[in-house]
């Protein structure tokens, strides 16, 4: 297991986190500067804390109170650059060879034929990194982090610089690495789609704090605050007022709209009548209605975006005599019953794909 309490003070920002990871893959989300390259360096010892400690497998990494800081070669902590960082005067072989040198000839080879073929580059085996394309190195990468047996592979970023395809065939190849690789792993990344796709626990960054670490399911169900349902892709947000509670549903009138609106809400969640809320939709939850219902609001068209085999929208809707609030939503050319800008349709919000956060969290 991995324990961090992690606190580093720069100017104009102070990077203050807790968390732990055991022997699965968190995934770090959030806005570029809010800390996660730097939390990843801190525990692979490129980075020295102001204070805290870093605690792997029961190792003492860093203790601010002990005076420990064990160089990064002495931490058993791999680590996948963003750019890769291979050395470009060596070979494959010689790259994922490096860590482990020093080992016998016969200890070196087996193991790295074994870790190539895993991340299927015995191919390239002669080549340099000038020769190889940026998945490939990405490859090599994760292989040379991996030979010399790390308790944490850190990965910062690894398919920011791939096209789609590729960064999915590779992302497919980390969730198979994970039944090979039995310590723990981090991943940073700016893609909502590949956290929750690779991790099974999540972390929201926040201005160098964690808004919000637990796992996959519940950081996109229940997000803790406005920030985190933000960064989790909850495009809609509404303010609303609980209007009454009626066993696992919640009624809650949309200020600006002046609308009820039936949600489902979370037995845990501790909501009471004449509470504020704010209530949130994903954008591929909202979809559209023939007739007039529960949860159904007449809206009209600002933009119609046709993709391959979706309709991207922005609606208003009628009620907000302000007009400052904008549904945004994805919806299947299926289910897609309007086209035009300006014209007027059925909008429904199915009340157990909505979210309620309590106004306090906001």
């Amino acid at each position: 297991m991995l324990k961090a309490v992690i606190k580093r003070s720069l100017p104009g920002f102070d990077l203050n986190v807790d968390f732990s990871v055991n022997r699965e893959l968190l995934a770090v989300l959030g806005p570029s500067g809010s800390g996660k390259t730097m939390t990843l360096q801190c525990i692979a010892g490129l980075t020295k804390p102001d204070e805290g400690r870093i605690e792997l497998n029961g190792k003492v990494l860093y203790d601010s109170e002990a005076g420990i800081n064990l160089p990064p070669q002495k931490r058993k902590v791999g680590f996948v650059f963003q750019n890769y960082a291979l050395f470009p005067h060596m070979t494959v072989m010689e790259n994922v060879a490096y860590s482990i040198r020093h080992l016998p000839v016969n200890e070196v080879n087996l193991k790295v034929e074994r870790l190539m073929n895993i991340m299927n580059i015995i191919p390239l085996t002669d080549r340099y990194p000038r020769q190889l394309s940026a998945g490939q190195q990405q490859r090599v990468a994760i292989a040379r982090a991996l030979a010399p047996d790390p308790e944490v592979l850190l990965l910062d970023e690894p398919f920011s610089a791939l096209d789609s395809q590729l960064k999915e065939r590779l992302e497919l190849e980390l969730l198979a690495l994970q039944t090979e690789y039995h310590g723990s792993m981090i991943l940073v990344t700016h893609d909502l789609a590949e956290g929750y796709k690779l991790g099974s626990q999540i972390a929201i960054y926040q201005a160098g704090r964690i808004a919000q670490c637990d796992t996959r399911h519940k950081v996109f169900a229940s997000p803790v605050n406005r920030t985190v349902a933000r960064l989790t892709g909850v495009r809609n947000l509404m303010d609303g007022i609980v209007t009454r509670l009626d066993g696992p549903f919640a009624w809650i009138n949309i200020v600006a709209w002046d609308v009820p609106l039936k949600a489902l809400s979370s037995p845990d969640a501790g909501l009471v009548p004449g509470q504020k809320v704010t209530v949130g939709i994903r954008p591929e939850y909202v979809d559209l209605k023939q007739a007039e219902g529960e949860n159904v609001f007449p809206s009209r068209i600002l933009q119609a975006v046709e993709g391959i085999s979706s309709v991207t929208y922005r609606f208003h809707v009628q009620s907000d005599q302000q007009a400052k609030h904008y549904i945004n939503a994805t919806i299947s050319k299926s289910n897609a019953l309007c086209f035009e800008d300006g014209q007027t349709c059925l909008l429904h919000f199915p009340p157990e794909n909505l979210i309620v956060i309590p106004a306090a969290n906001g």
